[in-house]
This record gives structure tokens, sequence and C-alpha cells, in this order.
């Protein structure tokens, strides 16, 4: 009896990961957002090359964005708050979210799917 075994590598090309999600040299993840404030609801709306733009209902003030973002994106990103940290960007809708433990494809794909629900 003979048997033969075929050996077949499939090879899945990803989508390219946007400039907006890049790993930084300590190995963390940065992710370029736009936020806004005071909206109807709390969604990740659209990613782009440039960056993710989310929607949270608390205003910006005295922290209450922030907390909801982080909140959100926890979720979203299926991982604890405490990978999460928030760096202040170039303006006030502009921040850099930091996550650890997550590859930008991981993230990518999460953000694309949240992108989609809102």
């Amino acid at each position: 009896m003979l048997i033969l075994l075929f050996l077949v590598t499939v090879v899945v090309q990803e989508a390219p990961i946007p400039p907006c999600i890049q790993r930084t040299s300590q190995g963390a993840l940065q992710i370029a957002l736009e936020v806004e404030d005071r909206a109807p609801r709390s969604a990740v709306i659209r990613v782009s090359m440039d960056d993710v733009k989310l929607q949270v209902k608390a205003p910006a003030r005295q922290g209450e964005a922030n907390s909801e973002l982080l909140e959100r994106m926890s979720k979203v990103l299926r991982v604890p708050a405490a990978n999460l940290s928030l760096l202040r960007g170039w303006s006030n809708r502009s921040k850099l979210l930091m996550v650890q433990q997550m590859q930008p494809h991981e993230a990518y794909k999460l953000l694309q799917d949240a992108a989609t629900q809102h």
C-alpha cells in the first residue's frame, strides 16, 4: 500500500497595516486616535491611514471622555484596561493609545470589525 503525503502550504496574505497602528521600539503598540466627545453613542467610526476615529458620549472635562475611551477600547481590543494607556496627542481630539501585549494585525482586524458594526 502506497501512501502519499502532500504538504500544502497556504499563504494567507493579510491586509497591510495602516501607519496609524505601529509597534514602538519598546514593543508596545501605538494607535493614533481622533476622538469626538459628546457624541450620541460610543463607537469606533472608521479606520484610515492617518488615524482611528472614535466617538464617546462623555464630555472632555476632568478626564471623563478619556476614561470612557479607555473603557471602550478595552472592550474593542479585548484586552484588560491595565494593558492600555493614553498619551496626549497634537490636539485635544488627537490621542495616542498605547497597547501592551497585542500584535498590529490583531488590533487592525478588531478595529475594522468594530467600525463596520457602528
